[in-house]
């Protein structure tokens, strides 16, 4: 009798395997997302997104993305699925995903409708480098990349950690004060709680608007009085009117930025996707603010 049972045990054990030992992975919203074997089939509705998967060398499993996701070049080739904004959801049920990476602009109501229809969403919406790198950790778990994705985490965080290290015995007097040019009209910036100004301090230098919280306008009058040493203005494909206004416009001649000549332009994409590449833009904010420690930054203005 017991030779009849033992096979049988063993193999409801092996059938069960899958719900018993299944993913379940917690999202940047509170929501847990339970897969029973890592996901094969992804949509990715933010560029952020798309560029984990890339990194963590999953690109084979990723069927969907957006009309904004443009790295690595590979990305370009994906079927499209809508904007960050603008989701199509028949694009993303004809695809059958087994998972859907979301972000903070995807609307609620994607993600409620897509999780209704039984698809699990996970959400990232990181506030930090690290929560970027927590998140990269995580979705390597839910596409069975854990190996890769504890690599990529740890290099990030090496390189986080030397940057710390090489400013961390600064005086106060040598941290430049720096402000951030989002778009000139109006001025838009990025104070305290936003990635810009953790790029800013963990650099070395200060943000003229830490006072002021998330992304938020000033008009002239203010910013010619907080005088900051050193402006760093997002271009985007190319478009750099923000940096033309900024050098250009005779009222802020007397920013001493702009007499000595430091106003860099920074690759928008690189320093407002929470995704692999923050490291690399905590390297360019280090060389524009310590170009004595990290070396020159060359911005393009073309």
């Amino acid at each position: 009798m017991r030779r009849r049972i033992l096979p049988f045990s063993v193999l409801c054990f092996f059938l069960l395997l899958p719900s018993a030992f299944g993913l379940e992975v917690t999202d940047d919203t509170g929501r847990t997302v339970t897969l029973s074997c890592p996901a094969s089939r992804v949509v990715s509705l933010t560029p952020a997104n798309t560029e984990i998967v890339f990194a963590l060398g999953a690109e084979g499993s990723l069927v969907g993305v957006t009309t904004y996701c443009d790295y690595p070049e590979e990305a370009k080739k994906k079927e499209k699925v809508g904007s960050i904004t603008e989701v199509d959801l028949e694009a993303i049920v004809r695809l059958e995903p087994d998972l859907v990476l979301a972000g903070s602009l995807t609307p609620p109501e994607v993600v409620d409708r897509l999780t209704k229809l039984g698809y699990p969403v996970f959400v990232l919406d990181p506030k930090s480098i690290s929560q970027v790198i927590e998140g990269i950790r995580k979705v390597a778990l839910l596409l069975g990349k854990e190996k890769e994705g504890e690599a990529l985490a740890q290099a990030m965080e090496e390189n986080v950690q030397e940057i710390q290290a090489r400013v961390s015995g600064l005086p106060e007097e040598e941290k430049p004060r720096v402000f951030h040019v989002i778009w000139h009209d109006p001025l838009w910036t990025a104070g305290k709680d936003t990635f810009i100004h953790e790029f800013i301090t963990l650099a070395g230098g200060e943000n003229v608007v830490e006072d002021l919280s998330g992304y938020v306008t000033l008009d002239l009058e203010e910013l010619l009085r907080r005088n900051p040493d050193i402006i760093t203005v997002v271009s985007t494909h190319g478009e750099n009117l923000p940096y033309n206004f900024i050098v250009s416009d005779t009222r802020l001649r007397v920013l001493q930025a702009v007499r000595q000549g430091r106003v860099f332009v920074v690759d928008s994409d690189i320093v407002s996707r929470p995704g692999p590449r923050v490291t690399e833009a905590l390297r360019i904010f280090a060389s524009i603010i310590h170009p004595e420690i990290f070396g020159p930054y060359q911005s393009s203005k073309e």
